[in-house]
């Protein structure tokens, strides 16, 4: 039961980050670094928590 749930939030942590890196592309091609800066920063605190995870 615990490996399932271990899974699941895995899966859900690594849709995170991927829909986190593709809004990070898009604004970065509309030029807009404030939110590039502001979503990369969610993005490295998640990277972390999923380290810690494993």
């Amino acid at each position: 039961m615990w490996e399932t749930q271990k899974l699941k939030i895995m899966k859900e942590m690594k849709n995170e980050i991927q829909m986190l890196q593709y809004r990070i592309k898009r604004y970065h091609d509309m030029r807009n670094g404030a939110m590039c800066q502001a979503l990369n920063g969610k993005l490295q605190k998640l990277l972390a928590k999923q380290q810690a995870a494993l």
